[in-house]
């Protein structure tokens, strides 16, 4: 398995915990469009794809998908600072970086797409196609908090996934150790006497 994709190890290896974790971060951070779409559906017997499109329209996608983005962000933000010497650098400054990056652009892209328009409900949902854009960047923000998680949580199962970690100054320490007890052998003849 790549290096990249093993993190998401920690799925399979923490199952409830992960379970718990998704339940209450990406599930319950939709309550508001799983709301929407069931009192549309209910109240006013609106169909449930074309209530999903009204909410496509109103970019509230979009706003998911922000809203986990800068949750994700924050989550590593605390784990470097918290972790000294921070382990697993390589993967999360990786992410910090397509994750700044990703947020910038769904923020720019929701303001231009949303900018134009006035009343939500009274454009026509006929003309309307899937606004593949905002499915990206939401997806794109569950697979980073996802993935997100499981590098935050390679932290506390180190010994398992240690070789992953680029630590290069441990490294290099343990391999000066490593010479420097080779050199204190090397003072002593076979007898045990100091040369």
């Amino acid at each position: 398995m790549s290096q990249i994709l093993e993190p998401l190890k920690i799925v399979k290896d923490e199952t409830k915990l992960f379970l718990v974790w998704f339940i209450f971060t990406i599930l319950a951070g939709q309550i508001g469009i799983f709301t929407n779409v069931i009192l549309k559906y209910k109240v006013n017997n609106i169909a449930i794809s074309q209530s999903m499109i009204e909410e496509s329209i109103i970019g509230s996608f979009f706003t998911f998908a922000i809203v986990l983005f800068a949750s994700t962000l924050g989550l590593l933000f605390v784990n470097i600072l918290e972790r000294n010497p921070t382990v697993f650098k390589s993967f999360k400054v990786f992410l910090l970086i397509v994750t700044v990056f990703s947020l910038f652009f769904a923020g720019i892209y929701y303001s231009a797409s949303t900018i134009s328009i006035r009343n939500p409900i009274e454009t026509k949902i006929e003309n309307y196609s899937i606004d593949w854009p905002q499915v990206i960047f939401f997806i794109l923000s569950i697979i980073f908090a996802v993935y997100t998680y499981c590098i935050t949580r390679l932290d506390l199962n180190y010994e398992k996934y240690q070789h992953l970690d680029d630590n290069y100054a441990e490294k290099d320490n343990e391999k000066v150790e490593e010479l420097q007890s080779g050199l204190v052998e090397l003072d002593k003849d076979k007898k045990g006497n100091r040369l």
